[in-house]
């Protein structure tokens, strides 16, 4: 899991640097100096709304593979790695890779990218700062994703009960 993490952080600090220098072309230094002052004088606020992004994170992961690989929810578990203190979506059925790879991007677009380009665009330094945190915390998903990068859309996966990740299913493997 360490060598995940550092392999997540290497995936998502091009972009965190990309949406930072963004933010810093645009209203220099003065934005990033009002985003650590807004989130002093909201520290509750902001803390219970990125509480609120990790259990949306996995939501999200979750209901898109359901509702994408037309799955029940039954067959979405949730729950913590409390060892490296990780939540996680499970799919304990097979899913095409592209409704893999969908589930597993839209929470880095819905609570990373979106909100970190509203943030920059609009000047509202601590929506840019939750869409950064959120796009961080979505390299995980990008090290999978640039995982099954080579991988036909049209095969199948099956997630991992416990890492992040998944196994291919071969169903028709090649005749040697």
């Amino acid at each position: 899991m360490l060598a995940a993490n550092v392999y997540s952080l290497v995936f998502a600090m091009p972009l965190a640097v990309f949406f930072i220098s963004l933010n810093l072309g645009i209203w220099g230094k003065h934005g990033l100096v009002q985003a650590r002052d807004e989130i002093i004088q909201q520290m509750l606020f902001f803390a219970l709304l990125v509480l609120l992004g990790i259990f949306l994170h996995e939501l999200i992961h979750g209901v898109a593979w359901a509702f994408l690989g037309k799955k029940s929810l039954n067959t979405i578990r949730y729950g913590m790695n409390w060892k490296v203190l990780s939540p996680y979506a499970h799919c304990q059925e097979p899913l095409l890779v592209r409704v893999y790879r969908l589930g597993g991007i839209l929470p880095g677009i819905i609570l990373g990218f979106i909100p970190a380009m509203i943030g920059i665009l609009s000047g509202i330094s601590w929506i840019f700062l939750y869409g950064l945190i959120f796009t961080v915390a979505a390299g995980g998903d990008m090290v999978v994703l640039w995982l099954l990068r080579h991988e036909n859309s049209h095969d199948w996966v099956l997630d991992h009960e416990s890492r992040a990740g998944c196994y291919l299913i071969e169903l028709n493997p090649p005749v040697k």
